[in-house]
């Protein structure tokens, strides 16, 4: 099967320990794209609630994203602020996640956020799994 190809990315689980090409945890740097900015302002509201950008194991290429509202993290956390909007990010997998955009794709049969992310060697066709 082809990274373009995939079926449906099978349901995952939060990482025990990352394997990645440093063991160490860097300051991870994000971007929200504008589309992805405002609909994230419309589902926080006025809520007190963070971005939690996670991955997990699974899906077609080895990792999935698994992004959350969430009021606070069950883990050690970086949090950054992007103009107002708090997004938390996992110590350790913040080097398989600097560097990423949030993205919001409206799509025929529906949308959702994107992420794209440079650290990612590929990705399958679904656009929810990477390696």
């Amino acid at each position: 099967m082809s990274d373009a190809e995939c079926g449906t990315c099978p349901s995952a689980s939060p990482i025990a320990e990352v394997v990645t090409p440093t063991s160490e945890m860097v300051v991870a740097t994000v971007t929200i794209t504008p589309k992805a900015r405002t609909m994230l302002t419309q589902a926080l509201g006025d809520t007190e609630a963070s971005l939690l950008v996670n991955v997990l194991n699974g899906g077609c290429s080895g990792f999935m994203y698994d992004l959350q509202l969430v009021e606070e993290a069950d883990e050690l956390c970086q949090q950054i602020d992007i103009d107002g909007i708090s997004v938390m990010i996992p110590e350790k997998v913040s080097t398989m996640l600097d560097g990423i955009e949030i993205d919001y794709e409206d799509k025929l049969m529906g949308g959702g956020f994107k992420v794209n992310n440079p650290n990612a060697s590929r990705s399958c066709g679904c656009g929810e799994s990477f390696r």
